[in-house]
Order: C-alpha cells, then structure tokens, then sequence
C-alpha cells in the first residue's frame, strides 16, 4: 500500500484533541443532569449526554491506532452526540447548547479529507513508520510534547480549569461586617422573644414546623401567616396575631419557616427550595383540615410573601385569597429602595451562578445571602444572618409578575409609607399586576418595613372580614 500524506497524523491528532473537548464537556453536561434542582427532563438527556461522552471518549482512544472500522463508529458517535444535543436545544431553547455541535461537526468534516480516510485503513506496522519518521524530525520541545501527547495535555488542562473553577464557585463568601442594623425596629412590639408555640405541623420530611395559634371562639375564617428574611414570628409578629383574632375574628397561625425560630432544620438553610414551599402546602393542608368549613387566607411579610408566592401553585385550590404586609416580588420586580436600607441584604452574586449552572451540584448550601442584622440582635432575638442558595432562591419569586397575573383568588397589598426596603409605588404598581382580580392595595401612613407589623391587623382583618362577607 502507498503510505499517504505524512501530514494526516497531525490531522487525527488535532481530531482526537477535539474529541476530548467533546468529551469532557458532555460528560460535565451530564453530570450537570443530574444535579439536584434539574427536572425529570433533563434526567433523561443527562443520561443520554453520559452515554454520548463515554462513546466520544472511547473515540479518542480508538483513534490512536488504524482500524477501516473506526470511521463508520466515528460518525455514528458523532450523529448520536448532535441528535442528544438537539433534544437539549428542544427541551431548554438555549443558543449555548448548539454551540456544542460545533466540536463533533468540525470531526465529521476532517473525516471527508482523503488523506485522513487513507490513514485510517493503514496496516499497524505501516502506521508505526511513518509515525516514528515524522517524529525523528522533531526538536526536543517537540519530542517532549510528543511525548506527553496532545490528548493528555488537552485532559489535564481541562481538568486543571474543572477543578479551579469549581475551587473558586466553593470558597466561601465574604460579608460586610454589621455596626449598624439595616431596618428600624423602633416601632416593633414587646412580645415575648421565648414564647413557646402552639404546636408543631410535621414536614413531609419529618422537620418540626412551629406555629403560634391565635383563635377567637367563634371564628369567621383562618389566617396562615410568615415571617420576613431571617426572623420568626416571635420576633415582632405576635401582636399581629392576637389583634386578627381578638378585634377581628380571624383565626391566625404565624409559623417559622424551617430553619428559623421554633421550626427544625439547619439554621438558613433546607433540602431544596422544593422542600420549603412544600412546608407551605403541609401547613395549609393542616390548618384546612382544623377549620374545614372556614375560608382558608395565606400571606406574609416581606420575604414571607414571597415564599407564598412561590407557593401559589401548590395551596391555590385550597386558598381563599392572599394578604401580604410588604411583599418581596423578587430581584427582577425593581421595588427596591434606592437608599436607606435597600442595602439590608448582601448578595454573593458568584454563589448563585454557580448553583444554577450546576443545577444545584455547587452552593447549593453555600451561604450566599447576608442580612444586616447586628451580633446583638442576632444573639438577643435569635435572627439568622446567613442564607444559602437554597433558602434564598426558595423565598425569592423568580417569576411573580407571571404569578400575580394568573392570580384568581382575592389579593390584598399594603405597605408602609416609611419602608426603609421597597419602594410604596413601586410595591403598590407592580401588586396591580394581579389581572384577573382586582387586588385591594394600601399604604399605612408613617409605617416602616418592620412597623406596618404594628397596625397591619387594621388593614388585613376588615379586608378578610369584607371577602367573608362578599362570599357569604
């Protein structure tokens, strides 16, 4: 047989180079789909991308020795990798995933050049002369490399930026030391910090819900009632509840998210976010099932609402309507404050991408969220001042617009007008966003974010009194 072009080693090189790219990055994708907060979906094309990346693999290595077979295995790889990744593409719409078709097409395409093809079909004693031909011309950096192989440079390099980039999305985030609390707490109620609960609603998973029960004797609907970022509800929402029920007849449950006051779990942190609003449902469920004949409200305060709001689709059916002091609508509704204390909360932005781009494989129980909450208040009302990913994501509505807009239960939005973290107008304008009802929305004059918890009964108890009345 004629030996073909001496050039065609160099171009399977630089093919199985490319091989290994392919193949590193798909088995990375599959790993990926198999991460804790991916879907049943991305299950099964997790699967599909492992199996892809090991048969790329396997490539690499059949390449380093002529067989007439390797290019029939060689383009069957490569068309089950583009027929993986087209089923990605479908099933996440994202322009990033056909950027990965680029590697196994520029292989396909090299398999077309005649040198390549005639390499391939080479006799193994033929193959190791022309082999050690080439490389008898090499200088001695060339054999160096030559001898390392490009295959095992380009492993070790990616391997090197895997690990060092996973080392980084790990290091733990830093915080701004507190002198000073973010939030005014002087219009806060003296409740008791130690007060025991009413009971406990067991989770799903076995955690301790608490919850604090305020029952007037003849009540005319049911209350479930969170807490904002880092607190509880004996940490100024006591008071809150003793007024529905005594003033106003609303049988009122405050209840500590997991993790935070009376409630079981790791301090700032659960499961999943999944877990939490799950939490939601079991306590609604638990309550629905106390007062069956009642109309059922769920709300909360600040971040509260929005573990509610992420919550919607699971409780809705149950639901009478949603009352909320305050609400966080999300990092994307642009309620903020632009001074004062819009800065309560300190972002590890690095910790957040690192947890979705590995679907939760990284940080997912990295804290990543620090509230400005001083040693003394920490200590003294027993606050949490870390979040990890999980917990932050689980009380922050990525899509409340989407949400308030399907609403078709009543809602009723009040703020303070003195909020320190969200803007009144704001809060107000993007509440209205609720379509297909008419929300009830009101500012507590001279409120801040904390202090609407003081006169928030006068506004939530008339307005369930109203929606009982408009049912009945």
């Amino acid at each position: 047989m004629t030996v073909p072009d001496k050039k065609a080693p160099g171009a399977i090189t630089w093919m199985r180079v490319l091989l290994t790219i392919s193949s590193f990055l798909t088995l990375v994708n599959g790993i990926i789909g198999f991460g804790p907060d991916a879907g049943t979906t991305y299950h099964w094309i997790g699967a599909g991308l492992l199996v892809a990346g090991l048969a790329t693999g396997w490539m690499v290595i059949r390449l380093r020795r002529p067989a007439r077979s390797t290019s029939v295995l060689l383009l069957t790889v490569m068309a089950f990798v583009v027929v993986v990744r087209v089923l990605q593409y479908v099933a996440f719409d994202s322009v990033a995933i056909l950027a990965a078709l680029v590697l196994p097409a520029v292989v396909a395409l090299q398999l077309r050049k005649t040198n390549v093809r005639e390499w391939l079909n080479l006799g193994q004693s033929e193959w190791d002369t022309v082999v050690r031909e080439k490389r008898a011309g090499y200088s001695g950096f060339q054999r160096f490399v030559a001898g390392l192989g490009a295959v095992g440079l380009t492993s070790a390099v990616l391997l090197v930026v895997l690990g060092g980039g996973v080392a980084y999305a790990s290091w733990p985030c830093s915080f701004p030391p507190v002198a000073v609390g973010g939030l005014s707490q002087s219009q806060v109620g003296d409740a008791p910090i130690d007060t025991p609960p009413s009971g406990y609603v067991p989770a799903t998973d076995g955690v301790k819900l608490a919850y604090f029960a305020y029952v007037p004797a003849k009540p005319i609907a049911t209350l479930v009632f969170y807490h904002g970022s880092g607190a509880h509800s004996t940490a100024g929402y006591l008071d809150l509840g003793k007024q529905l029920a005594a003033k106003y007849a609303v049988a009122t449950y405050l209840v500590d998210i997991r993790g935070h006051g009376s409630s079981g779990g790791q301090p700032g942190d659960a499961p999943s976010e999944q877990q939490v609003w799950q939490d939601t449902k079991t306590v609604v469920d638990f309550v629905k099932d106390r007062y069956p004949h009642l109309p059922e409200y769920v709300g909360g305060h600040s971040a509260g609402a929005g573990v509610v709001l992420n919550s919607v689709s699971l409780i809705n059916s149950t639901v009478a309507g949603y009352a909320f002091l305050a609400p966080d609508f999300g990092l994307h509704s642009d309620t903020e404050q632009q001074a004062g204390a819009a800065n309560f909360a300190t972002v590890c932005e690095r910790a957040f991408v690192a947890e979705a781009v590995t679907e939760g494989i990284v940080d997912a129980h990295a804290n990543a969220l620090g509230f400005a909450y001083t040693k003394d208040q920490i200590s003294s009302a027993h606050l949490v001042n870390r979040y990890t990913v999980t917990m932050a994501v689980a009380q922050n509505p990525a899509n409340s617009a989407d949400v308030l807009a399907g609403l078709d239960k009543p809602l009723g939005v009040w703020i303070g007008s003195q909020d320190e973290v969200f803007n009144p107008a704001k809060e107000l304008a993007y509440a209205a966003k609720a379509h297909q009802v008419k929300p009830t929305l009101g500012t507590i004059p001279g409120r801040t974010h904390l202090g609407v918890l003081s006169n928030g009964a006068d506004s939530l108890g008339p307005w369930i009194g109203t929606q009982v009345q408009a049912k009945s």
